[in-house]
């Protein structure tokens, strides 16, 4: 009779072990998890991060694509990756950049906007922005964000070189030379300042100050299209037409240079704002 409670303890006794190796188990693994990520990820960190990864991929995608050429496809990606992850201030600045280029003004000034009221003081997107409402022809609010560029960053040109366009395109020509001589004093080798600089001194009727500025870039094979041909222009402002058609016959044919050199009678009948704004809104250089 003492056998049956005998056989029930060893069974109570192995159920108890049971249990507590059970316990025992789920304690372990439960630390293991909570050692591994410090806690549970929640549903919405999880639905985020997904977000995050999608994101990243499609910009990376959308980067060679941009590299390839193909920039309408390019700006459709950025913005999907940008619906995915609003708060990514990167989306926007490559969508800015992909819009400015294909001429896509109002859609890059609304990225760029968006994406300083995230970092007010990014110095890519000021002068992405500034240079974006130069085509627009906004040169009054585009001057506001060169100036704050000049004081993000001072070691930096683009930012006297945006703010003298944008001057320039005001009539105001003397603080223009002034930015574009800021400019100077920082990066003497930056060949787009001397260039704004000889444009501005032209519209504002300094012409023989001008040509001495780009007239050694004239034989020089280095010196590139725009700034012969910015000689050219300022020879046509001085009403200089014979050395005007022969520095424009260095790149154009005699069709070309006869178009060229209607231009510049045109421009001569202009006030000289009105010139600055013909002339850098065809002919922008803000950046080097």
């Amino acid at each position: 009779m003492n056998e049956l409670p005998t056989k029930l303890s060893a069974l109570s006794l192995q159920f108890t072990r049971h249990l507590w190796m059970n316990l025992f188990f789920a304690l372990l693994m439960a630390g293991l998890l909570v050692g591994c990520s410090g806690q549970v990820p929640s549903p919405k960190q999880i639905k985020t991060d997904n977000a995050q990864s999608r994101a990243g991929q499609l910009m990376r995608i959308a980067e060679t694509t941009r590299q390839g050429g193909d920039l309408g496809s390019a700006l459709a990606l950025f913005r999907r990756a940008h619906a995915m992850t609003p708060g990514d201030i990167k989306a926007l600045i490559a969508i800015g950049e992909v819009a400015f280029t294909i001429k896509e003004f109002d859609q890059a000034a609304s990225a760029y906007s968006k994406a300083l009221t995230m970092d007010p003081e990014n110095l890519q997107v000021l002068l992405g922005y500034g240079k974006t409402l130069i085509s627009l022809d906004r040169p009054d609010q585009a001057l506001e964000y060169f100036t704050t560029a000049t004081t993000v960053n001072p070691a930096d040109h683009r930012g006297f070189n945006g703010a003298g366009v944008s001057l320039d395109m005001m009539g105001r020509h003397d603080e223009a030379q002034g930015q574009y001589h800021r400019g100077i004093e920082v990066a003497p080798e930056a060949i787009s300042l001397s260039n704004n600089l000889a444009l501005s001194l032209a519209f504002a009727g300094k012409y023989d100050q001008a040509i001495g500025i780009l007239e050694v870039f004239a034989d020089d094979p280095l010196s590139g299209i725009r700034l012969r041909q910015n000689l050219a222009l300022i020879y046509g402002l001085a009403g200089m037409n014979e050395k005007a058609a022969k520095i424009a016959a260095k790149d154009f044919d005699p069709a070309g240079v006869a178009n060229n050199m209607a231009y510049y009678a045109q421009l001569r009948k202009l006030s000289s704002k009105a010139r600055a704004q013909a002339v850098f809104g065809t002919n922008t250089t803000t950046s080097p």
